[in-house]
């Protein structure tokens, strides 16, 4: 197999999974505290032992893509595709997201884990000037108040912000997934959170490419519900490991990644039957 992209928040980048090494890890273990400047490289280099992208490829014998820093939303995923896909290997527009560089016939997968919806921009004009923000009406940071302003003007709810959100969202994955084919590259999704699992469900071509996460006898259609209904796979919770005082943190499980990982392989494998 060729080699594989994939694209996500921290969820993908594997946050929180340096706390199952052997190394010192002094800094807080607050689930809200990330600072690049306490986790050094081998923390790093650690973390992507564990987590899901490594163990797809090391499963599949081929090779991975992820971007460099952590955290992320879907606007981040595409440019980092794109920035992966650039015709000239010397011009970097988001070097801070990936130094590297890949033609199109190097990859078979892209696999893109869709984050938090509202981390995606949504640009509006207001007052004659053009606007946007990456935030939730419910928030109070940013630029929130102009987004309610804007939502007040036009008599907007959070459903109808949400929708409007949701809506291009949508049809960009769409657009975007069928891009990569056409250039013979296969697509998957995995979605942390339910925003988009109807629209995925009642669209035949994003269904055909969506991964529910079976663990036993259940299914799930998101990262979300998976965690909800058995709480070791999140890091806070993960006694087994840990014992009585896990890392304060709400990022994905050990357990969690393998458990995303082994559903990734069973999907392509199909593909290859």
């Amino acid at each position: 197999m060729k080699g594989i992209i994939f694209c996500g928040c921290s969820f993908t980048w594997g946050q929180g999974l340096y706390y199952y090494s052997d190394l010192d890890v002094s800094f807080p273990k607050n689930q809200y505290y990330y600072d690049r400047d306490l986790i050094n490289d081998a923390h790093l280099n650690y973390a992507k032992t564990l987590r899901y992208p490594r163990l797809v490829a090391n499963h599949f014998n081929t090779f991975e893509f992820v971007k460099l820093e952590n955290g992320g939303s879907e606007d981040e995923s595409f440019e980092f595709i794109d920035e992966l896909f650039r015709e000239n290997k010397l011009i970097q527009k988001f070097s801070h997201i990936t130094k590297e560089k890949c033609e199109y016939n190097d990859i078979d997968y892209i696999i893109i884990q869709l984050s938090q919806l509202y981390r995606n921009k949504l640009y509006f004009e207001l007052d004659g000037v053009n606007h946007f923000t990456n935030i939730s009406p419910r928030s109070n940071y940013g630029n929130y108040e102009t987004l309610l302003k804007w939502m007040e003007v036009n008599n907007f709810t959070y459903k109808d912000w949400e929708n409007i959100l949701l809506e291009r969202q949508y049809k960009r994955l769409v657009e975007k997934l069928k891009f990569y084919e056409e250039k013979g590259i296969k697509t998957k999704i995995i979605c942390w959170e339910k925003d988009m699992i109807h629209l995925i469900k009642n669209d035949p071509f994003l269904i055909k490419r969506h991964i529910q996460l079976g663990y036993g006898n259940e299914h799930f259609d998101t990262i979300d519900q998976l965690q909800k209904k058995h709480k070791e796979m999140v890091i806070e919770f993960d006694y087994d490991f840990f014992g009585d005082s896990p890392p304060l943190d709400h990022h994905p499980s050990k357990l969690c990644h393998k458990v995303i990982a082994d559903n990734i392989i069973k999907n392509i494998e199909k593909d290859l039957k």
